[in-house]
């Protein structure tokens, strides 16, 4: 598997640069024509069920010097806030590009035989529908399906004030490479896996403990740079990991009896956004049981698992946990 990653960050650095209408038009063919700003648009037009483009909310914006009523491109936030965007992303600029993208991590995690190749477009926006990042996959004139990773810096420092209780470049720049990147890299690279080893989730117990592997995994990746911090600021106690377990295993029995209701079923495999692993309990068990994996028996338990799937991954799991869990 080989992930191939290409940068754009004109969603930030053109609608910063616009100072007036006449910018706006100087710079239409640009916006039109850039991926990132493409990938914002699907984004926020698919969320909020609009077909306004981005050229016509600067456009309006600059001429009534305000954004419109709706404001789906959050052009408010963006502007009332130049100063400080611009700044923030020439921070950014100054950092290693490492330090931001490092998606080939993830490549050491699936078995050699899966040749995939995967194209990321990774883009940085100040403008697009009010979330700090999100996923679009997408396929081009000729059927070629890439993925997109859009980080909006304009909503950077509220969401991590929201999430951590605090905001700094450093945790900015942690949270954009393992929290969002890698995180969610992951999951896109691992659904692709299934459906490639025809090892798909049909029954329901499957797609749980698919869910399971692949929602822990990603949460490890998230927070594996600094356990302690995050241990702390998002209060993930190991002391209710019994619990949490003790949970898992009255689903499994339930689900393998055939009597479970499909509302305590979502229950575990719904996905609200934005979440910490803390506030779903197949997220918080995912993520303890990969921690143990890693921690026992490094990356290479945690391949082992991708490779032969979520039972060796709860296998794993129980070799290093008093309590173990239901397959």
């Amino acid at each position: 598997m080989k992930i191939h990653t290409t940068l754009d960050d004109s969603a930030a650095r053109i609608p910063l640069s616009i100072r007036s209408t006449e910018g706006v038009w100087d710079r239409s063919a640009d916006l039109r024509n850039s991926p990132g700003v493409q990938l914002v648009e699907l984004a926020t037009q698919h969320w909020l069920n609009t077909g306004v483009t981005l050229v016509e909310e600067l456009a309006y914006y600059f001429e009534h010097n305000q954004a419109s009523e709706d404001d789906p491109y959050a052009l408010t936030r963006c502007y009332d806030h130049r100063t400080q965007l611009e700044d923030l992303l020439s921070d950014l600029y100054n950092r290693p590009i490492e330090q931001l993208i490092a998606l080939s991590e993830l490549e050491s995690f699936f078995p050699d035989s899966f040749t995939v190749e995967f194209p990321f477009t990774v883009a940085f926006s100040v403008v697009g529908a009010p979330a700090f990042g999100y996923v679009r996959t997408y396929s081009d004139s000729e059927g070629e399906e890439s993925h997109g990773l859009v980080v909006n810096l304009a909503q950077a420092q509220p969401h991590l004030e929201s999430t951590f209780g605090q905001f700094s470049l450093d945790l900015l720049v942690d949270t954009i490479r393992d929290g969002f990147f890698n995180h969610e890299a992951f999951r896109v690279v691992y659904h692709e896996y299934l459906a490639q080893s025809e090892r798909g989730p049909a029954r329901p117990i499957d797609r749980l403990k698919s869910a399971l592997l692949s929602r822990g995994i990603a949460w490890y990746l998230s927070y594996c740079r600094n356990l302690a911090f995050y241990d702390e600021i998002l209060d993930l106690q190991t002391g209710a990991l019994d619990d949490h377990i003790a949970a898992w295993n009255r689903v499994v029995d339930t689900v393998r009896r055939k009597n479970h209701t499909e509302a305590l079923f979502d229950d575990w495999l719904e996905m609200p956004e934005p979440r910490a692993p803390g506030e779903m309990n197949l997220d918080v068990l995912g993520y303890f049981a990969a921690r143990a994996i890693a921690e026992k028996h490094g990356d290479a338990g945690l391949r082992d698992s991708v490779t032969e799937g979520p039972d060796r991954f709860i296998a794993l799991f129980n070799e290093a946990s008093p309590a173990p869990l239901e397959k």
